[in-house]
């Protein structure tokens, strides 16, 4: 059966047949990346404190991607793909690599 999208304003939800959210959650992530993007100068100053680089994090990054995400109905892989968007930005928020081996564990404590 072909899919069948039913837009109300791009910018509030993506709503299809089979209440698929997986295109409104990539187009959030997208948007937040943007916004990682244009704050790279703040990520990498290093006069700026970890705690305020979150507090910079929350309502700028965090807010676009949990826009209207009450109505998500979220599958496993698509939480997964939140997790690792999210944990991508507090690695660049700590400077801290994938060759550095720190687990996500770790790496949130220190937050």
């Amino acid at each position: 059966m072909r899919e069948r999208a039913i837009q109300i304003h791009v910018y509030l939800l993506n709503i299809t047949q089979d209440a698929s959210c997986e295109k409104d959650v990539d187009r959030r992530i997208g948007l937040a990346a943007g916004i990682i993007r244009s704050l790279h100068q703040i990520w990498k100053a290093e006069n700026i404190s970890k705690p305020t680089k979150v507090l910079v994090y929350k309502p700028l990054v965090q807010s676009i991607i949990l826009y209207n995400s009450e109505t998500w109905t979220l599958k496993e892989h698509h939480k997964r793909t939140l997790r690792v968007f999210k944990m991508s930005v507090l690695r660049k928020i700590c400077r801290i690599t994938k060759k550095d081996k720190r687990r996500n564990v770790d790496i949130l404590k220190e937050l």
